[in-house]
C-alpha cells in the first residue's frame, strides 16, 4: 500500500485571538485520505494568540507546526517562512481570520488533482463574510467568473487587469512542485507589500488551473483587511507604491509579456496619490502635484481628468463629493 500523500497548510496569523481557534479548527476537520501537516506562523502577537496556537500545537504535536517567533517580521516575511516550511505533495493556504466551511474541501481538491494532471493549482468558490452584519454572502469572493480552459496567465498579463487577484487563497490548493518558481524569500527581498498577487502571477506562467464550484471556504470582510488599504490609512501612498514596484518586479521577470509601461505606472501613481488631496480637499497640493508631474504621463488619462477636475475650486469641490459617495458606499460594502 503507498504511502498517504500529505497535504501542508499555511497559516499566518498576528493578533487574531478571536479567530484563530476556529481556522484552525476547520482545517483539523478536514476528512479525506491524506496525512495533514498544519504550519503556523505567529509573528509575535500582542494579545492572546500565540498561547491559543501553542495550545493548539501541544494538542495536536502530529498535525501542527508551531513556527519561532522571537521577533515580529510583517506580513510577508512571516508568509515566506511559512510556505518555505511546508514540506508536503500539495500546500493549502488558510489566514487566521478566515476559515473552511466544507470538511471535504481538501479531498475534493486532491480528488480534482488525480483526474487532471495537468493542473498545479485549483481553487474552489466560497462565502464573503460580512463582518458587521454578521452575514454570509455565497459566491462572494474570487473567482467568481473561473476561467473555463485553466489558462489564467491573460489575467495578469494583458492590459484589461483591474487589481486584484484570481483567486482567493484561502480557496486554492496548489502542487508543490509548482510551486518551485515562485521564490518567497525574494519577494521580501524586493520590499513587495502582497504575496498573493505575485504569488498567483508567476504560476499562471508556469501551470494550468482548476475550479470547483462548491462554496468551501469563509473570507472575513472589514475595512481594516490587509488587502484593503482606504484613504484614510496612513499607509495609503505606501501601499499603492508597493503595487507598482510588484508590477515592475513581475515586468522584470518576465520582459515578455509586459503589459503596463513604465509611464503607465507613473501615471496610477500620480492619480492615488491625487485622491489623496482630493478626499482631504486640499486643493493647493492637488494642483501643486499637476505642476510637478513629468513629461511623460501628461498624454494619459488619469492625468487628462486631474487636470480637468482641477480647473476650477468648485469644479474640485463637485468632484470631491461625487468620489466620496462612491468611497463610502464602497467601504460600507465590506464592513
Amino acid at each position: 500500500m503507498s504511502a498517504k500523500q500529505i497535504i501542508s497548510v499555511a497559516v499566518i496569523t498576528y493578533n487574531q485571538e478571536n479567530t484563530i481557534a476556529q481556522t484552525l479548527d476547520s482545517i483539523l476537520m478536514q476528512k479525506g485520505d491524506f496525512k495533514l501537516q498544519i504550519v503556523v506562523g505567529e509573528d509575535c502577537s500582542k494579545d492572546n494568540t500565540y498561547i491559543i496556537c501553542k495550545q493548539y500545537a501541544d494538542k495536536y504535536p502530529d498535525s501542527i507546526i508551531l513556527l519561532p517567533n522571537t521577533h515580529n517580521l510583517g506580513i510577508m516575511a512571516n508568509f515566506a517562512r511559512v510556505m518555505n516550511a511546508c514540506t508536503g505533495d500539495f500546500v493549502g493556504i488558510c489566514a487566521g481570520d478566515d476559515y473552511w466551511c466544507d470538511e471535504h474541501k481538501l479531498q475534493k481538491q486532491l480528488d480534482f488533482f488525480n483526474s487532471h494532471a495537468d493542473c498545479g493549482v485549483v481553487s474552489t468558490s466560497g462565502y464573503a463574510l460580512l463582518v458587521k452584519q454578521n452575514q454570509l454572502v455565497p459566491n462572494a469572493v474570487a473567482p467568481c467568473h473561473p476561467i473555463t480552459d485553466g489558462n489564467i496567465k491573460p489575467f495578469y498579463f494583458s492590459s484589461t487587469y483591474k487589481g486584484g487577484v484570481y483567486a482567493m487563497p484561502l480557496s486554492l490548493l496548489i502542487r508543490k512542485e509548482a510551486l518551485q518558481y515562485v521564490d518567497f524569500d525574494e519577494f521580501v527581498r524586493s520590499n513587495l507589500p502582497v504575496e498573493d498577487y505575485p504569488m498567483q502571477a508567476i504560476l499562471s506562467q508556469h501551470t494550468r488551473w482548476g475550479h470547483i464550484d462548491d462554496l468551501t471556504v469563509v473570507y472575513r470582510v472589514y475595512a481594516g483587511s490587509a488587502s484593503f488599504v482606504s484613504l484614510d490609512n496612513p499607509k495609503y501612498l505606501e501601499y499603492h507604491k508597493g503595487l507598482m514596484r510588484t508590477r515592475r518586479y513581475l515586468n522584470e521577470k518576465f520582459p515578455n509579456d509586459i503589459c503596463f509601461t513604465e509611464e503607465w505606472i507613473k501615471d496610477y501613481l500620480f492619480y492615488k496619490e491625487f485622491l489623496l488631496y482630493l478626499h482631504k480637499k486640499d486643493y493647493k497640493q492637488a494642483r501643486a502635484l499637476l505642476q510637478a508631474a513629468p513629461e511623460e504621463i501628461r498624454a494619459m488619462p488619469h492625468f487628462k481628468q486631474a487636470k480637468k477636475v482641477c480647473r476650477t475650486y468648485i469644479s474640485f469641490i463637485f468632484f470631491h463629493y461625487y468620489k466620496e459617495y462612491k468611497y463610502k458606499t464602497d467601504i460600507q460594502s465590506r464592513t
